[in-house]
């Protein structure tokens, strides 16, 4: 392994409430159209994502929103928090709302939200997360992801690859490359790449280090070394990591 461092609208379908001793428990069920080359956008704070791909010309959304205790402003925002799913011909966004109207909304602690998405496995993601942790299965498509204090991990991925990441870890596992855009503030990328995998690598960074398994032919260092080039078995599609004390791993799958 070779290191571098380099110093430089619908509604909410239908809602179903629980109470028990564990808190206060309600969910969202919803099932969408959606072409096989439609697009997905779900933004959400603190829980968990879990998405899936199949072959139907639908995307089915299950969120379970959990109290985060039985305080009066806890209840309150639980009461007031929900999902909005947007729907057009070609597209579908998710989004948490938690209330920010009231004089309570400023207190207590939201819900958490999990949810468990299934969409056509060629449809294109935008994934926004923020304090929530993400697990994205099989997609043949783009992937999006615009992350704070998260942490992703994609397995499957045959598409290209769009990382904004602050504070988080992604990790992402490749069928085949088509390319990756990587942006970190000390935040870390993984990479599981094919050993036969073939791309052009562009390094931006201060403070950053990028870890290798494959064989690179540096074209440039540029000025205090916080920029390189290098070609990787001949070049290929673009991998091009910017960063600020951040950290890329390329792994070869063997």
């Amino acid at each position: 392994m070779k290191t571098f461092a380099l110093c430089a609208i619908f509604a909410a379908g239908a809602i179903a409430a629980v109470g028990g001793m564990a808190g206060s428990t309600k969910t969202v069920d919803r099932t969408v159209p959606l072409p096989a080359t439609g697009s997905v956008t779900l933004d959400t704070h603190n829980g968990s994502i879990d998405v899936h791909t199949w072959d139907r010309a639908e995307v089915e959304i299950h969120a379970r929103i959990e109290a985060a205790s039985f305080s009066t402003a806890d209840t309150r925002r639980f009461d007031e928090t929900t999902v909005d799913v947007t729907s057009s011909s070609d597209a579908v966004r998710i989004v948490s709302r938690y209330p920010m109207s009231a004089w309570w909304s400023w207190l207590g602690m939201n819900p958490t939200i999990h949810y468990t998405i299934t969409a056509p496995k060629t449809a294109r993601w935008t994934i926004d997360v923020h304090n929530a942790t993400a697990e994205v299965h099989d997609v043949r498509a783009a992937l999006k992801v615009r992350m704070h204090n998260g942490t992703v991990h994609a397995a499957g991925l045959d598409g290209p690859l769009e990382v904004d990441a602050h504070n988080g870890s992604v990790t992402a596992d490749f069928v085949s490359f088509h390319g990756a855009e990587l942006t970190t503030h000390n935040g870390s990328v993984e990479l599981r790449l094919p050993s036969t995998a073939a791309f052009s690598l562009r390094a931006d960074t201060r403070r950053a280090l990028v870890h290798s398994d494959f064989p690179v032919a540096i074209d440039h260092w540029g000025r205090r070394s916080a920029s390189l080039e290098a070609a990787v078995s001949g070049g290929g599609p673009a991998l091009h990591f910017r960063s600020h004390s951040g950290q890329l791993r390329l792994l070869s799958k063997r």
